[in-house]
């Protein structure tokens, strides 16, 4: 395979791949419960203006379960789907209790096809977790996921309670739960550039995860990032990102995954690594609400209100009935769905334009630029030239990496858009 080399992106006006003719989806993110027992400020189902939730059942149904098992069932058959992930979210998914998800693991071991393995995933925020709820999850095959955002002093900023009361405390608690029970979850985190990164990667090199996922905040060209004023043009988020890239790569032996991390180093050395973030190829990845409609990506909220809503439910069509819709599809294939700044970038055979909700602006919908996209043009290039940096002299030849710096990148987009140095 040859490497995604940087400077090798630079192909003016390029037309988008064609979308492929039999779209399937090989991961649910199944919202068990429409309810939080906390009240995270940045929380884009509760917090971002999309007041859906309000309409959904507390907690999926066993009617739905079974309607959706069914589903995922028969669209595993048309597809010859060698192995099918159920990510339970929310909302809170430990709401639901655990008599659900042991009748949900029985169902599916009972009416899926013995050609398909199934997986499971659960994301938390770790507050309600226990020795017996770990014990069951342990059981039952469930890998873990827990949200914390740092030291207390960091994740308490945002991720607190109704009452406005901070979570670390309670999360720390479920952390040791599961460790106590020989798990070893993994952790995601919301990036905070008012935060110190250091302080953070520490605190996680304490906690040891499997593997970690930070996030930029979930924001567009109509609702900043925090930390950014209009018109202004700054990469605090790249700069906080690399100090932890630099630590981590700095160890002799990584102490856990960065996903982000190793996906950019695994692209830019020309692997292929399914990351919705920054991907070209199809995001495989549908939306279960708790009534069973069959939504576009849930993050998309924050851009307004109702923009996943579709007319597919489980209840009475397919999984593939799904692919019907606008922003089903357009999220599906967004990595290929560029705005004329993205085909011109020098970067977008790793960025693919970034993640879909961060494009949206009200006027022109999707049809932009990340509202992180100077964040990401720094980030990019200097992992790009850490790994060009690190590779054997042979092998750097053989791959014809060449460095390309943010400011060389910079200057290009300078030059299409007309833009005084």
């Amino acid at each position: 395979m040859q490497p995604a080399t940087i400077h090798d992106a630079n192909t003016h006006g390029s037309s988008p791949a064609p979308e492929p003719a039999d779209p399937k989806c090989h991961l649910l993110v199944v919202k068990v419960a429409s309810r939080c027992n906390l009240n995270c400020s940045y929380c884009y189902v509760y917090n971002a203006g999309d007041r859906s939730y309000l309409l959904q059942p507390a907690i999926m149904a066993d009617e739905t379960v079974a309607a959706l098992i069914q589903r995922t069932a028969t669209h595993c058959r048309r597809h010859g789907i060698a192995e099918f992930t159920f990510v339970f979210h929310g909302g809170e998914p430990l709401l639901a209790g655990p008599g659900f998800f042991r009748r949900f693991v029985a169902h599916v071991a009972r009416d899926f096809p013995p050609e398909t393995k199934p997986r499971f995933c659960l994301q938390t925020n770790g507050t309600l977790l226990t020795k017996e709820w770990c014990e069951l999850l342990s059981d039952l095959n469930i890998g873990i996921g827990i949200s914390l955002d740092g030291p207390r002093e960091s994740n308490d900023i945002h991720r607190v309670d109704h009452s406005g009361k901070g979570s670390y405390d309670q999360v720390l608690e479920g952390w040791e739960a599961a460790r106590s029970c020989g798990l070893r979850p993994g952790l995601l985190a919301v990036v905070n550039v008012q935060t110190n990164p250091l302080d953070v990667y520490r605190h996680t090199k304490e906690l040891n995860p499997r593997s970690v996922d930070f996030l930029l905040p979930d924001a567009t060209h109509d609702k900043l990032p925090p930390g950014r004023l209009p018109g202004e043009e700054t990469t605090l988020y790249a700069d906080w990102l690399l100090e932890i890239f630099h630590a981590w790569v700095a160890e002799e032996d990584s102490p856990f995954r960065v996903r982000l991390f190793s996906h950019l180093i695994r692209t830019v050395l020309g692997g292929n690594d399914s990351f919705d973030n920054f991907s070209q190829d199809p995001n495989e990845v549908m939306i279960i609400e708790t009534n069973g409609a069959i939504e576009s990506l849930d993050v998309l909220k924050v851009c307004r209100h109702g923009i996943t809503r579709s007319a597919a439910n489980v209840l009475t069509h397919e999984l593939d009935d799904a692919f019907d819709n606008e922003m089903i599809r357009l999220y599906y294939n967004s990595g290929q769905h560029l705005s004329a700044t993205c085909q011109q970038c020098l970067i977008k055979s790793v960025c693919a334009g970034g993640y879909l909700p961060h494009r949206f602006r009200q006027e022109n919908a999707f049809d932009n630029p990340s509202v992180y996209c100077l964040d990401l043009m720094k980030l990019i290039t200097g992992i790009q030239n850490w790994v060009v940096k690190n590779l054997p002299e042979d092998l750097r030849l053989e791959t014809a990496l060449t460095p390309i710096t943010y400011a060389q990148a910079r200057a290009h987009f300078q030059v299409f858009h007309g833009i005084p140095e």
